[in-house]
């Protein structure tokens, strides 16, 4: 629990005043609870005394009570209402912090998270550490005082008769530390499987088109019924688990009942407790006993969330590996960018992904990347966006290493096109706004023209407030390419990357986009990379990749005049577009 508690402070330092109080109506709600029982216990004094009058019954026992009760109700309704004001605050400041802690981080974070455990995480794992570390935590501490009041009150009634009464409730506390190991083994499993089914239903949701098309509905569906299957059969077993302690607490509670009417008969018959000390104690013990087993019920629930907790850290505690340095700077245009004997190798591999790279790419000029499939395409206009990292002075912006500059700021300068478009579920229109908050409808309208998207909005059904769906579901692999083609430029940053996102459209199309970045963006940067070679022909500059390394440089004639890889596979795919 104490681990539990360290790992929130975050939280807990700056909103400590939440957490008094509800400690300060949680003591008064345990000190409130007491005064019915005196209340009643000196009912039953006066009417074993017969001493009871008009007076007493309401000055001494009416009103009193009424008022115990209405103290009662107030403390316990200002404890929960502060409670859940408490929680829910802290439900925000995760789910924000799990947010900021996932935005920052870099490519690597998501190879070692995949989408569906970091969504099992946000969803579950927040909503357990949600519970605990504000109810859960708070009322183990309000029914812990309550238990202590109430068994100091007993004690002043009948120490032995508290003792004894006390001890097989101690068993309680024995069965939860048995009870740890196997709780928190066992809910580390039911995340675990949890997490593998996310992956598995969001890649079944993301992929459905594919699936369809090899007609594999019934073995995917098998395949989630496997994982659905193995989930439940970790939960049945957390289920058990529960079964087989609850009712033992009940029992033990039982237990301690038996011993107090038992041993209390017995005391009073040696005139060592009267009927009225009785009956308050045996109220007492009604107020002791439902905290204690609520105590054992949210331990038990408590090592659950300690394993959700654990896996909300993994993310809290990852560092991105693209940090920024103490006196990064703001960059604001871009002049030239140079690699200078540049190498990058991904975590984990023993081999270099980029060797020796020597390039330079000056403002207003536009540079063509081709190469075979995994050659470092890709890899390399990484490096631009600050994905990855890199080492300082192999990579120079405006003639400084690029880790001079703050990432965010060199990522403001940069308009990134991958080859995944990401499009979200909302309108044609709020897909494209996405490249800049406060566009005009006439420069998004702008950019619609520029991507060569136009005549698409046609065939839209509601036009530009068309609803794409989830990853773009409703459009074409080439509408989907232009329409990302759109936001960036509508952002129209210094540097354009069009990272393969022309592989999807037609030669006309193409050829307009390509007309458009030749006009339009005429003194900016553009990368284009492609594997249809007709889309660098124009460029000012051609790098051929092989194995990592640049195998080839210059322009388009130059590099037929080659008569190398570039030579090769351009005549190869004119053949082939002839052939068409």
């Amino acid at each position: 629990m104490f681990k539990f508690i360290k790992s929130m402070m975050w939280y807990i330092k700056p909103n400590w005043w939440r957490y008094v109080i509800v400690v300060i109506f949680g003591l008064l709600n345990g000190i409130s609870n007491l005064l019915p029982a005196t209340i009643i216990a000196r009912l039953t004094k006066g009417i074993e005394e017969g001493t009871l009058t008009e007076n007493i019954l309401i000055y001494e026992i009416f009103l009193p009570f009424v008022g115990s009760v209405l103290l009662i109700y107030l403390c316990a309704t200002f404890m929960r209402l502060s409670q859940n004001r408490l929680t829910t605050s802290l439900y925000y400041a995760l789910h924000k912090r799990y947010m900021e802690s996932i935005m920052v981080q870099d490519a690597y974070f998501f190879e070692d998270f995949k989408a569906g455990d970091l969504l099992t995480r946000a969803l579950g794992d927040i909503n357990q550490v949600k519970f605990s570390g504000g109810n859960r935590l708070l009322k183990i501490f309000t029914e812990s005082t309550t238990v202590l009041i109430t068994f100091i009150a007993l004690i002043f009634i009948h120490p032995i008769l508290a003792v004894c009464c006390f001890l097989p409730l101690t068993l309680i506390f024995i069965s939860n530390i048995l009870l740890k190991r196997i709780v928190k083994k066992n809910w580390a499993l039911v995340r675990q499987k949890h997490s593998e089914m996310g992956n598995k239903v969001l890649e079944s949701i993301t992929n459905v088109r594919t699936i369809r098309a090899f007609s594999k509905e019934e073995e995917d569906y098998l395949d989630n019924i496997k994982y659905s299957d193995a989930a439940y059969q970790v939960e049945k077993n957390n289920l058990k688990i529960n079964i087989i302690f609850q009712p033992l607490f009940q029992f033990i509670v039982g237990v301690s009942t038996v011993i107090c009417y038992g041993l209390g008969a017995y005391f009073y018959y040696l005139d060592e407790i009267t009927i009225p000390q009785l009956v308050q104690f045996i109220m007492y013990l009604g107020l002791f006993q439902a905290p204690l087993t609520a105590i054992g019920n949210l331990v038990n629930n408590f090592y659950q969330s300690m394993i959700s907790a654990d896996r909300l850290n993994e993310v809290y505690d990852s560092k991105s590996s693209v940090i920024d340095s103490i006196d990064a700077t703001d960059v604001e245009s871009l002049d030239i960018l140079e690699f200078k004997n540049f190498n990058f190798k991904y975590k984990g591999d023993t081999f270099y992904a980029l060797k020796d790279i020597n390039l330079k790419i000056e403002k207003g000029k536009t540079l063509g990347i081709v190469g075979k499939t995994g050659s470092g395409k890709s890899t390399l206009v990484r490096q631009l966006v600050r994905q990855l990292p890199v080492d300082n002075e192999t990579m120079y912006l405006n003639s400084k290493p690029i880790n001079e500059f703050k990432k965010e700021s060199i990522r403001q300068i940069v308009s990134y096109v991958p080859q995944e478009h990401v499009l979200f579920s909302r309108s044609v229109y709020e897909n494209v706004k996405l490249g800049k908050k406060n566009a005009t409808d006439i420069e998004i309208d702008k950019a619609i023209e520029l991507a060569d998207f136009k005549k698409d909005l046609e065939n839209l059904p509601d036009g530009l407030d068309t609803i794409v769906g989830e990853y773009g579901v409703t459009l074409s692999g080439g509408q989907k390419q232009r329409l990302a083609i759109a936001r960036a430029f509508l952002r129209n940053s210094d540097i354009l990357i069009l990272d393969d996102s022309l592989s999807a459209v037609d030669g006309k199309t193409e050829a307009n986009i390509i007309d458009t970045l030749n006009t339009y963006r005429k003194d900016k940067t553009n990368i284009i990379v492609a594997h249809r070679l007709s889309a660098v022909m124009q460029a000012d500059n051609i790098i051929v990749l092989e194995n990592g390394s640049i195998v080839e440089s210059g322009n388009h004639e130059e590099l037929m005049k080659n008569k190398g890889w570039y030579y090769t596979q351009f005549k190869n795919q004119q053949m082939n577009k002839e052939d068409d």
